[in-house]
């Protein structure tokens, strides 16, 4: 079996977030990671009833500014790492310059079937697809020394 034979088992787009969401602080780590991994398709396969795993074997990360890496997890939160913001991970991204880039995750899948009672067979091939594109609006930070917090003047810069 050939993941060709696959066509009415399509592989979805893993679903992609992150941290923070929408923007980043050049310097900084922005972390981004993908939703849940293995898919269970079920239907007719050459007229039989059959189901097909998905499991992802790898990802691809195209964080916009001509920067790619690949890892073989999706990545998490940094609550679920138990990290604290803005630290980095195996799929977060630190920009180095400010402005809008579009994030593109493709995901390789290896694909096994089942026929009723002949359990699971590995699939020829790899099944690769995109995942719908983030939008990053990146910018530069600064601090400010200001001459009372925001309880004292609450109408003081970035209050």
């Amino acid at each position: 079996m050939r993941v060709s034979d696959l066509q009415d088992f399509p592989a979805h787009p893993a679903p992609t977030s992150m941290e923070p969401g929408g923007w980043a602080i050049v310097g900084l780590a922005a972390n981004f990671w993908a939703g849940p991994s293995a898919q269970l398709g079920e239907g007719l396969l050459l007229g039989q009833p059959a189901q097909v795993m998905f499991t992802p074997i790898g990802y691809h990360w195209n964080y916009g500014d001509g920067t790619t890496t690949t890892t073989t997890a999706g990545g998490a939160s940094w609550d679920n790492l138990s990290l604290a913001e803005f630290t980095t991970t195996p799929t977060s991204h630190t920009y180095v310059e400010k402005g809008t880039f579009t994030v593109v995750l493709t995901v390789d899948y290896h694909a096994d079937y089942s026929f009723g009672d002949q359990g699971w067979r590995p699939v020829e091939g790899t099944v690769t697809v995109p995942s719908t594109p983030i939008t990053v609006v990146t910018a530069r930070e600064s601090t400010v020394l200001v001459a009372e917090d925001c309880n004292a003047n609450p109408r003081g810069p970035g209050c």
